[in-house]
């Protein structure tokens, strides 16, 4: 039976960790780790970790150098890179179990974001259609990988931007992915905050400068400026 380590990395997450924390303790329960990746956090998300009796480590502020120091720190076989706004409540744990005899494996989930308007049902469809067919994932679809395959691939690229996409195209070389149903619930808050239009265009014009071979600080200048 496969042991799972789940990593949440943070960075001023208070707004938006309660509900994560309580879907965790069923996990840990369950005699999985739990390990918070803080990269500088002065907001009460440290306290609130804490106080919930989650393993806490602390790192350089950067989601590759978090998810990383992370990854290097668990013990179990199985990886599992989660968002503070995640949420994993209609995800079972049978879902990693029945992978157990797959050597190498790596995979995502369907997605759903927590939002009831319209537009967000169809972002979510067109996303989940995106991720089937070029077997690239994005952070917030709750990437999993065995720890042996993870490492032999080079771990996450110490990059701003665009790791988790990057680290997908590492592994679908490897292995096609397994897709799981899930789903996994992310927020709507960066595309209330920003913008939907905005906040789409922006995704698609940092996917398409990173295809197309643009250094990472040209996208993040892009990323920055926009």
């Amino acid at each position: 039976m496969p042991s799972i380590s789940i990593i949440v990395p943070v960075l001023n997450e208070a707004t938006c960790l309660d509900s994560l924390l309580v879907q965790l303790k069923d996990w840990r329960n369950e005699k999985d780790e739990v390990i918070f990746v803080d990269g500088g956090s002065e907001d009460a998300s440290r306290n609130m970790i804490l106080a919930s009796g989650f393993r806490l480590i602390k790192s350089e502020p950067g989601r590759a150098k978090q998810l990383n120091q992370g990854a290097m720190a668990a013990k179990g076989d199985v990886l599992w890179f989660l968002h503070a706004d995640s949420d994993i409540s209609e995800i079972s744990r049978e879902s990693f179990l029945s992978l157990a005899h797959n050597e190498g494996f790596w995979g995502f989930f369907k997605i759903k974001i927590s939002d009831k308007a319209l537009i967000f049902r169809i972002m979510a469809f067109f996303m989940n259609c995106r991720a089937s067919c070029t077997r690239v994932a994005t952070g917030d679809q709750g990437i999993f990988v065995s720890k042996s395959t993870f490492i032999e691939v080079g771990a996450y690229s110490d990059i701003k931007l665009m790791e988790d996409i990057e680290l997908s195209c590492s592994l679908r070389c490897r292995a096609a992915p397994i897709i799981l149903r899930g789903p996994i619930s992310t927020s709507a808050r960066r595309w209330r905050t920003n913008g939907v239009v905005k906040t789409i265009l922006l995704m698609w014009l940092l996917r398409i400068g990173w295809f197309l071979g643009c250094s990472d600080r040209t996208i993040r200048r892009l990323y920055d400026g926009w």
